[in-house]
């Protein structure tokens, strides 16, 4: 071959050398940018936080509860002696689904779901089928058991 054969022919492997060094860096980009969108979105994926639990003051009759236990909630949270309520309690003066607690983003609502004893938010009954304010720090009573709203 002659020396402009051989000049065109490292004139050309020179532009597909610098262009698979381009192609690799863009391949290394496009896998550095997925991986950070995959952390950004696991970091994104969260249980959203539901500031409540209940901290038992008197377990009444319920022999499963001591005072001083603590009973986490969840954005909706019913409670009674039925197995499919999410709180189960065993005192005998509660009702099978005596009352909902519902988180809605700032505040933490009570309703009496029509129980026999009522409940009561700081020695007041509620309202029975009416949501009612349960401030954080307040009393919750059903049936003889006594709770404390905490955050």
């Amino acid at each position: 071959m002659d020396l402009l054969a051989w000049n065109t022919l490292l004139f050309a492997l020179k532009w597909v050398l610098i262009g698979l060094i381009y192609f690799v860096l863009l391949l290394l980009l496009l896998a550095l940018r997925r991986e950070v969108s995959l952390q950004m979105g696991a970091s994104r994926i969260s249980v959203p936080v539901v500031p409540g639990r209940l901290k038992i003051i008197n377990p009444g009759s319920d022999l499963n509860s001591r005072a001083g236990d603590i009973l986490n909630l969840q954005p909706d949270t019913s409670f009674g002696t039925e197995v499919n309520n999410d709180i189960i309690l065993k005192d005998k003066y509660i009702s099978r689904y005596h009352a909902r607690l519902q988180w809605d983003g700032a505040n933490w609502w009570v309703e009496d779901l029509g129980s026999r004893n009522g409940t009561f938010i700081n020695q007041i009954r509620c309202t029975p089928k009416t949501r009612q304010l349960l401030p954080i720090g307040s009393h919750l009573q059903a049936g003889d058991m006594i709770f404390e709203l905490l955050d």
